[in-house]
């Protein structure tokens, strides 16, 4: 599965944020993306409804519930969740519009000032715009370019072309560049590209314990051809399209 394009709306408490995720969110699907949105609280709230079935299923003990319909689903865990997980359970995805988690540096981002001086305060090198919200103290005075909360297409335009794959925030240097945040100021400078990042690489991937293993190219080249060597002399395997393979190493080995 390829990974969605991501890019975060930060900015601080009562900013505008959710009004900017609904005017692009509502851009982007119209033009016929799937769309996903990923929010962060620092507030200790009660995901569920008090009373009902999954909350009692976890009051009972339960350390994740689900509840599921034809329609939709909704999960509930009792502990904490990595970003990238939470991203890989949202399914296939074209965008992901993340609002929210300000210190994270692994996607481009839309600041949203409520004041002039918070664009200094929200920078990380990552920034592709900043949106001025009606109403707000932010006079424009930044040299970002500066988009109308009220301008979806401008604002969906620029996503569209500046978005990139959430890198993984673990400063391997498989990329060649010292952290995440440098090859995402590389791309989005036109000078790498997000498939350097051979963690986020659809090509080859390799997890141990379901931490990714960074492959460089010629690795990952290497195991693929061994690989599809074996299993064309296999029946069933002359026409592979997709390869999973798995399995749990005893303690002994």
């Amino acid at each position: 599965m390829t990974p969605p394009k991501t890019v975060a709306v930060v900015g601080y408490k009562d900013s505008g944020k959710t009004r900017a995720v609904e005017t692009l969110v509502t851009e982007l699907t119209r033009r016929g993306h799937r769309v996903g949105t990923l929010k962060h609280t620092a507030e200790n709230i009660d995901f569920d409804t008090p009373g009902k079935d999954t909350a009692r299923h976890r009051e009972a003990g339960a350390k994740a519930a689900a509840i599921l319909h034809q329609n939709a689903a909704a999960i509930f865990i009792d502990d904490h969740v990595k970003v990238g997980d939470a991203v890989k359970a949202l399914g296939d995805l074209d965008i992901l519009v993340v609002e929210g988690f300000k210190t994270l540096d692994t996607h481009a981002r839309l600041l949203v000032p409520r004041l002039d001086e918070d664009i200094e305060k929200l920078r990380n090198g990552l920034e592709i715009a900043a949106v001025k919200v009606p109403g707000s103290g932010f006079t424009g005075d930044t040299d970002l370019p500066v988009m109308q909360l009220g301008d979806a297409v401008r604002l969906a335009d620029l996503v569209e072309e500046k978005a990139y794959p959430m890198l993984p925030g673990v400063n391997c240097h498989g990329c060649g560049y010292d952290d995440c945040r440098s090859l995402g100021q590389a791309i989005l400078g036109g000078e790498a590209e997000a498939r350097q990042c051979v963690r986020n690489s659809v090509e080859f991937t390799l997890r141990v314990n379901d931490e990714p293993v960074p492959l460089g190219g010629f690795v990952q080249r290497a195991f693929k051809g061994m690989l599809l060597g074996f299993l064309r002399s296999l029946k069933g395997g002359d026409s592979p399209r997709r390869v999973e393979i798995a399995f749990e190493v005893e303690d002994d080995e």
